[in-house]
C-alpha cells in the first residue's frame, strides 16, 4: 500500500449549511477521514430571526442515520411536531384540513432556524472555521497529496492559510454557493417563480389560536404561520411580482400590506391578527424572492459535490429546502460509510468520483421530482390564481399520492455502520 493509500481521505466543507453540519457530523470521527469545515459567517446565520419547518421525510431518515441528532432536535423545548397542514381563504372559509396520517409515515418539525443551527453545529464546533472567506479554490494536480486546494483568510484576524491534498469539496454553502460558482459556472443561475416571500417571528396570543401549520389566501397573496417553542408564531407572507422582480419599498408599508390579503368579506379574527403582528413589524422583517436553481452534483472532474440548497435550491412552497439538505446529508454519510467499509475489505482507497456518480444516481430523480412538485404546489401563489379550486385540488388523490410519495420514498440507506461514529 503506497503512503497516499494509507493518509485519510481529506474532506473540505464549505458552508456550515444543514447538510454541510450533518456530512461533518457523520464523518469526523471515522479514522480513515479528515474533515472541517469553512463557514464565512458568524456563529449567528443570518436567517436565526425565522423559524422553518422540516418535513416528515428528513425526519424519517435522520432517525436512521443520526438517531443521536434526531432525539435532540425533536426534544419539546427545541420543537414542535408538524401534524397537519389546514388552509383556506382570509376570510376563514377552511377548504383543507390534512393530517399527515394519511401521507407520512411520522411527524414532520416546526423549529427556530437558530435552535436548528445550535443543535447542528454544536458538536462539531472544533471542526468549523468562522468569519473565513476562500479566497482562490480549485485543482493543483498534486496526485501524491490530493488535487484540490483553497486559500482562504479569517475575516477578524487577516490571517491567511492554504488547505492542500484535498480529495474532496463539499459546497453546502446556499443558494449564492461559491462552490457552485467556481465549479459550475453554466448551472449558476436561478429561476425566479415571480413572487415575494417574506419572513417573521412574533408573539402568540394569550389564548394562543395559532398552533399547527396552516395557510390562508386573497387571490394570488398568502400567509402561512404556525407556532413555535416559547409562545411565539412563526409567519411567512407572500405575493406576486411583476416581471421586473423587484420588491419595491410600497410593498414594505403597513397600509400595502393591510389591503394586499383583505378580502370582500373582511379578514377572520385570525388572519386579521397575523396582518397585525405583520404590519407592527416591518422592521424586522425579512423580504426576499422565491427562485429555484437546476440540480448540480459532481463536478466533471469527479472531486467536488454541492449539496442543500448549493446544490437544489427549491421554490419553499412544500417546506423541501432544509428537509432535501436533512436527505442530502444522511444519505451523503450513509453511503461514504459504505464506500470506506468497501476500500478497507479490498484494501484500496475510496474512490471520490464513483462516489459522487453514486451520489447523484441515487439523488438525481428524487431531487428532480421534489423540485417540480414544488413547482406545481405554488400554482396558488401566482398572480390570477383561484385559490378555491386549486387547494381543492390538493385535498384528492393525484396531490396526495405525490405527497406520501416525498414524505415516505426517502432515499434507502445502505449499511447502518455510520451510526457508529455518531455516538
Amino acid at each position: 500500500m503506497t503512503m497516499r493509500e494509507q493518509n485519510p481521505i481529506r474532506i473540505v466543507v464549505v458552508g456550515a449549511g444543514v447538510a454541510g453540519c450533518l456530512i461533518v457530523q457523520g464523518l469526523h470521527k471515522h479514522p480513515g477521514v479528515e474533515i472541517f469545515c469553512i463557514e464565512k459567517g458568524p456563529e449567528v446565520h443570518s436567517l436565526t430571526g425565522t423559524a422553518l419547518n422540516i418535513g416528515p421525510n428528513a425526519l424519517k431518515i435522520l432517525k436512521q442515520v443520526n438517531p443521536v441528532m434526531a432525539a435532540t432536535l425533536l426534544a419539546k423545548e427545541i420543537s414542535l411536531p408538524w401534524l397537519s397542514w389546514k388552509a383556506g381563504l382570509t376570510d376563514g372559509t377552511l377548504l383543507m384540513d390534512l393530517s399527515f396520517q394519511q401521507v407520512a409515515d411520522n411527524p414532520g418539525m416546526r423549529i427556530r432556524w437558530s435552535e436548528l443551527y445550535n443543535q447542528l453545529r454544536s458538536p462539531i464546533a472544533e471542526k468549523i472555521l468562522y468569519n473565513t472567506t476562500i479566497t482562490s479554490m480549485g485543482y493543483a494536480d498534486f496526485p501524491d497529496r490530493g488535487l484540490l486546494k483553497l486559500d482562504v483568510e479569517n475575516q477578524h484576524t487577516g490571517e491567511c492559510q492554504t488547505f492542500d491534498g484535498i480529495d474532496l469539496i463539499v459546497g453546502s454553502d446556499g443558494c449564492n454557493s461559491q462552490v457552485r460558482s467556481t465549479f459550475f459556472s453554466r448551472h449558476s443561475q436561478p429561476s425566479h417563480l415571480g413572487v415575494c416571500i417574506y419572513r417573521l417571528i412574533a408573539p402568540n396570543r394569550a389564548d394562543n389560536p395559532i398552533d399547527d401549520y396552516q395557510q390562508w389566501f386573497h387571490n394570488g397573496c398568502r400567509l402561512l404561520t404556525y407556532a413555535i417553542p416559547g409562545n411565539e408564531i412563526y409567519i411567512t407572507g407572500t405575493f406576486p411580482l411583476d416581471s421586473s422582480l423587484i420588491i419595491s419599498d410600497k410593498y414594505k408599508q403597513p397600509h400595502t400590506l393591510q389591503q394586499l390579503y383583505k378580502p370582500e368579506r373582511g379578514y377572520s379574527e385570525l388572519c386579521q391578527f397575523l396582518v397585525d403582528s405583520i404590519c407592527d413589524r416591518i422592521d424586522i422583517i425579512h423580504w426576499a424572492r422565491m427562485q429555484e436553481l437546476p440540480p448540480v452534483f459532481g463536478d466533471d472532474r469527479g472531486h467536488v459535490i454541492c449539496v442543500g440548497d448549493s446544490s437544489h435550491a427549491m421554490i419553499p412552497t412544500l417546506g423541501q429546502g432544509a428537509t432535501q439538505a436533512i436527505e442530502d446529508g444522511c444519505f451523503f454519510v450513509a453511503l461514504f460509510h459504505h464506500f470506506l467499509n468497501e476500500a478497507k475489505t479490498n484494501k484500496s482507497r475510496v474512490n471520490i468520483p464513483n462516489f459522487l456518480k453514486a451520489i447523484e444516481a441515487k439523488r438525481r430523480s428524487r431531487i428532480e421530482f421534489v423540485q417540480q412538485f414544488s413547482r406545481e404546489a405554488s400554482d396558488s401563489l401566482l398572480a390570477g390564481s383561484n385559490p378555491i379550486p386549486e387547494l381543492k385540488a390538493k385535498t384528492q388523490a393525484p396531490f396526495l399520492e405525490k405527497l406520501a410519495k416525498m414524505y415516505r420514498d426517502t432515499p434507502k440507506v445502505l449499511n447502518e455502520s455510520a451510526t457508529l461514529y455518531l455516538n
